[in-house]
């Protein structure tokens, strides 16, 4: 009984920490849910330890990671789905990649929207050039990239509605991945048009 409670404390101890730190990270359902019901279950255990606390723990641990897992999944096999582009962009860690979508709105040549880490976001916003693949096509250029909080409210709107148009339901994904998983805090929100692509 003894080795069952220590075990039982080690898992849900395990489970607690990992979800704090992706709360203070980025949020999301999953952890919060794995944090509350991990402080209950470790409660419970304390002050009333059963066989089956230990079950319960690894059922929690098991869960909240095949959760997480299924998101992730769900989410990057609807966003491939759509028409992807990717961008090589040289950081000051060096060659960051990332895969987008991308769509048209008024203007010359394709827009893309890119929660940013902070890094990427800094050489786009300083207009250092990219590399980005369309339809095997490569091409470099100097973005035209700004963050979609100083974009006018009626543009922004006309921008996700362009998004909206071409992806449709598969926007759903987005809205799913920030629920359950969280966005990390850090990230910068930017609208990048490819002028003459």
């Amino acid at each position: 009984m003894l080795k069952s409670r220590i075990s039982t404390i080690a898992i849900l101890g395990l489970t607690i920490a990992v979800a704090l730190v992706l709360i203070i990270d980025r949020g999301g359902l999953i952890a919060w849910s794995a944090f509350v019901i991990g402080v209950v279950l470790l409660a419970k255990s304390w002050f009333k330890p059963r066989k089956l606390d230990l079950v319960l723990a690894g059922g929690l641990a098991i869960f909240s990671l095949l959760a997480w897992l299924g998101s992730f999944y769900y989410v990057i096999s609807t966003y491939e789905s759509g028409e992807v582009i990717e961008l090589t962009i040289d950081t000051k860690s060096g060659l960051h990649t990332a895969r987008l979508w991308v769509f048209e709105h008024g203007g010359p040549g394709p827009v893309i929207y890119y929660d940013a880490e902070p890094e990427a976001a800094e050489s786009l916003l300083a207009g250092r050039s990219l590399q980005f693949t369309r339809d095997g096509a490569v091409n470099t250029q100097i973005p035209n990239a700004r963050r979609v909080e100083a974009i006018p409210e009626e543009e922004a709107s006309g921008i996700l509605e362009a998004m909206a148009t071409k992806y449709g339901d598969r926007m759903i994904a987005a809205d799913v991945y920030y629920l359950l998983v969280g966005r990390p805090r850090d990230r910068v929100a930017l609208v990048i048009r490819l002028d003459g692509v």
